[in-house]
């Protein structure tokens, strides 16, 4: 028996502009793909969630 249900998903979608310099477009995806930003896009998501009393039960899932 699941201890949890799937309520909701949310994609979230980063864009760039199509002419973005290949530098500027790997720099990005270094940032993206650095550990350290995962980690800030979580945290950012706990203090959302913390901010509504009413969300206290939900858990997140963030992954690539």
């Amino acid at each position: 028996m699941p201890t949890t249900v799937i309520l909701d998903e949310w994609q979230l979608t980063f864009r760039i502009p199509a002419d973005l310099p290949d530098p500027d477009v790997d720099a990005i995806r270094r940032v993206l793909d650095d550990p350290p930003f995962l980690a800030r896009l979580r945290a950012a998501l706990r203090r959302v969630l913390r901010a509504d009393p009413e969300l206290t039960p939900v858990r997140v899932t963030v992954g690539r």
